[in-house]
């Protein structure tokens, strides 16, 4: 699966909906996977900066496990089923 726009938003909603099932604020998530709330922000929009008309979000393997682990999810749960290995 190429990343792009459609696959950061994906990735985007995984996050979000995975966090609202959970009842965890998107700053508590930032604590817990080490990264700041505007990166949660960005990553749940699936752009990499503030603008909609920017580039898509591309967060580093660290930031995806770490908000997986956060979440109590395997990071293969956050990428999607295209995301096979």
């Amino acid at each position: 699966m190429p990343w792009n726009r459609e696959s950061a938003r994906a990735f985007g909603e995984r996050v979000r909906t995975a966090r609202h099932e959970r009842g965890i604020s998107q700053e508590a998530l930032a604590h817990d996977a080490g990264i700041t709330k505007n990166a949660v922000q960005l990553i749940e929009a699936g752009r990499a900066t503030g603008s909609e008309t920017g580039r898509a979000s591309n967060p580093r393997l660290s930031t995806v496990y770490g908000i997986a682990d956060a979440l109590g999810v395997e990071a293969q749960v956050l990428l999607g089923p295209s995301a096979e290995i």
